[in-house]
């Protein structure tokens, strides 16, 4: 119960979302072309794919969220 804690702390840091909400932004635009890149450029965009955009991006934030916080929790582990 103690390293899910510590875990959950190195997640919630303020280091660690705002590294993750970039790389999300950077690599969900780069989906969200992919995805719905037609869309996109004749501006038929429907609030549904909006939607779909903003989930999109859910993705790349939690694997660059979960990446950051195994490679903390492996530093301490080495630490102690």
């Amino acid at each position: 119960m103690i390293r899910f804690k510590i875990a959950l702390d190195i997640w919630l840091s303020k280091k660690i979302f705002i590294n993750s909400v970039k790389t999300a932004m950077f690599v969900g635009t780069i989906l969200a072309f992919i995805n719905h890149g037609d869309l996109i450029i004749s501006g038929a965009l429907t609030p549904e794919c909006v939607m779909k955009m903003g989930l999109t991006c859910l993705v790349p934030y939690s694997v660059a969220s979960w990446t950051a916080t195994k490679a903390e929790m492996a530093l301490l582990s080495l630490n102690q």
